[in-house]
């Protein structure tokens, strides 16, 4: 790169400025020249300079993956989880139910924690007795509307069915991975429930039964997201796409002749009975007795008889 050229002006003594001594004017004409060589300089440096490189960035540091998830405890694999519904809640006894219904199903659950919650902590059976005894009669209230449910569509076999339903129920609760998580909550819910006013019952009974199913559907969800971590759905099958009418060629029979382009086959002329030609026999030559080949007369021996045979009879005579 070329450094910008310098001019400097040489001004003569005594051309439109004042007289000065000779050693004044050297030195300010040098001080000039110094002034602007340094001038220059620095320009041409800043002209040629690289400007510098600019700062590396911090690297990135990746986040760690996530932990695998585990397998809850008391799970083991190729265990049966509950069905998801389409708005993601897990199916349980107690989705959709009616008031007497969830009013039921929490005496259910209750039971179960009474008899099974002794070797988790216990704290069950003492308050569920004291219910049951103090509230007798809504129990048995909401018990009675909730059977005539079951009766009111007409089955046949209705007490079979409830009595199936029933033991589902005790069975859902009494799954013993869950045991220890729900027979916590079932400790805090019956301590409640006797203090509930008979009409409040069922409001209290739908929300201590999400609480009481809260252990269930979460260990459902871990199971289901370790099953799904470690053994992946198969993959989704795609159709083949659906051909449109449009697509679908179109055979073109052929063109039906019409009457007038079929040929029409004549028949040959049908020949009249005069007309046809009549062969005549030759006259056969007239048989005579001389022709006739004389017969032969009956050449044949007679027998001969034996000794004791009677004579043959003569023939008849001819007439």
């Amino acid at each position: 790169m070329q450094s910008p050229a310098i001019l400097v002006m040489f001004i003569p003594y005594g051309l439109g400025e004042p007289p000065m001594d000779y050693l004044g004017k050297t030195m300010t004409m040098r001080s000039n020249l110094g002034w602007s060589l340094l001038g220059g300089m620095a320009l041409a440096m800043s002209g040629c300079a690289t400007p510098p490189a600019p700062a590396p960035l911090p690297p990135i540091i990746q986040a760690p993956p996530p932990p695998p998830p585990t397998m809850p405890a008391g799970g083991y694999i190729g265990m049966k989880s509950a069905t998801k519904r389409a708005d993601g809640k897990y199916v349980t006894p107690n989705l959709d139910n009616t008031d007497q219904a969830a009013v039921w199903h929490l005496r259910n659950a209750l039971n179960v924690a009474a008899l099974g919650c002794d070797q988790a902590g216990g704290g069950v059976l003492e308050h569920y007795n004291a219910w049951l005894r103090t509230r007798a009669a809504v129990i048995d209230r909401y018990y009675q509307a909730y059977i005539r449910e079951w009766q009111a569509p007409g089955w046949w076999d209705w007490q079979r069915v409830y009595d199936d339903n029933q033991t589902r129920i005790y069975n859902f609760y009494a799954q013993p991975a869950m045991r220890a998580a729900f027979c916590a909550v079932a400790r805090e819910e019956v301590a409640q429930v006797a203090q509930v006013a008979d009409d409040d019952l069922p409001t209290f009974a739908r929300a201590a039964l999400l609480r009481l199913d809260r252990p269930f559907v979460e260990f459902y969800a871990a199971y289901d997201a370790w099953r799904d971590y470690y053994q992946p759905a198969p993959p989704l099958v795609v159709p083949p796409p659906v051909v449109q009418a449009s697509e679908i060629p179109v055979v073109v029979p052929p063109p039906v002749a019409q009457a007038s382009e079929i040929p029409v086959v004549v028949p040959p002329p049908v020949v009249q009975a005069s007309e046809i030609p009549v062969a005549v026999t030759p006259p056969a030559a007239a048989e005579t007795l001389s022709e006739i080949e004389p017969v032969a007369a009956d050449t044949e021996t007679p027998p001969t008889l034996a000794p004791g045979d009677p004579p043959i009879p003569a023939p008849p005579s001819p007439l």
